[in-house]
């Protein structure tokens, strides 16, 4: 939620958005106007990246508000669509009951969405929770509509609390972005640790060193918009790139400067998240910063950047990872066929 308390007006975080034309100075008094409950033209220019929430230098969570008034303007996404989203991912009936485990692994709906990531040693001997009962809604974020995230996100927890688990490894980084950053602010405790999917393959990697085979490669980082609910996490990624040989290439658009994907198609003619009037440019720039970096392959840790941008790269001579994918090569493992080049 947005501490209107702890925030000083300094402009800073429309300031350094990379998709709307303010400086400090107009930064400033737009953020103003938005805190007042005033009209602004921007707002539904506004990508839903978060960012600005992490540029803020003191943590008052600009996005927060910025998202409150998306859901109070309405129309940000297609209300119909919103709606068809909100039953699509409606959790029925009860989760199925398991045996206690001290670590168990969360997938959600990602099985679903790219069954060959989540194969091989990587995901064995460890229980899997699958299904909507375990979906952190974040994707309502997107499109404009904070109510059915918080609405959804005491259940969800409930549900995964029935797993016994101590620990619980997230795949998907939306679900660990919105226990470790979201469920916080709403009062809500887990009875359980949240694990990272980096934590997870940095122990899994430093447990069986003798398999591992140095790739010697160099990559560039798509880190996603989630990731911004949770930066003290991302260290993780570089333990694990450093166990399998791999460079982290430097570029402009990583780390708190990274990009959005742009993603925007939910189906033939449909835009999931508006993402302003033209994502498209941002994306090239993107791609180009990470060719430039000398970079010879992109990794991903969503599923929607995979997606996005997996064929655009791929024009480009690099090749494309999920975090899972670059650590099974590692591992000695062959990469399954139906796996997008």
């Amino acid at each position: 939620m947005f501490h209107g308390e702890r925030c000083d007006f300094c402009g800073e975080c429309l300031a350094r958005c990379y998709y709307l034309p303010f400086d400090k100075e107009s930064g400033s008094k737009e953020f103003k106007k938005l805190v007042k409950g005033e009209k602004v033209d921007w707002l539904f220019d506004c990508v839903t990246c978060i960012a600005c929430n992490e540029y803020c230098p003191t943590n008052a969570r600009p996005f927060d508000l910025i998202l409150q008034r998306m859901e109070a303007a309405g129309n940000f996404s297609d209300p119909k669509l919103r709606a068809q989203m909100a039953e699509r991912f409606k959790p029925e009936g009860e989760p199925r009951p398991m045996e206690p485990k001290d670590r168990v692994m969360s997938i959600c709906v990602m099985q679903g969405n790219m069954p060959w990531a989540i194969q091989g040693q990587l995901f064995e001997n460890i229980p899997l929770l699958k299904g909507k009962h375990y979906f952190c809604n974040v994707l309502f974020a997107h499109m404009g509509d904070e109510s059915i995230m918080r609405e959804r996100l005491q259940a969800m927890v409930d549900n995964l609390a029935k797993s016994g688990a101590k620990e619980i490894v997230f795949v998907h980084d939306d679900c660990y972005a919105v226990l470790k950053g979201i469920a916080p602010e709403y009062g809500i405790e887990l009875p359980f640790r949240p694990v990272h999917i980096f934590e997870h393959l940095r122990d899994y990697l430093k447990e069986n060193g003798k398999k591992i085979r140095k790739l010697n490669m160099k990559v560039a980082y798509q880190r996603p918009c989630a990731s911004r609910y949770s930066p003290e996490k991302d260290h993780f990624l570089d333990e694990v790139f450093d166990l399998i040989g791999v460079e982290r290439a430097k570029r402009k658009y990583d780390g708190i400067d990274a990009l959005c994907c742009g993603v925007e198609v939910a189906g033939p003619g449909l835009k999931l998240f508006p993402r302003g009037k033209n994502f498209e440019p941002f994306r090239e720039k993107n791609i180009k910063d990470a060719k430039e970096s000398g970079a010879e392959a992109m990794v991903y840790l969503c599923a929607m950047c995979f997606a996005t941008m997996n064929k655009k790269v791929r024009e480009t001579g690099m090749k494309n990872y999920m975090i899972s994918d670059i650590c099974r090569l590692a591992l000695g493992e062959t990469l399954p066929e139906d796996k997008p080049a």
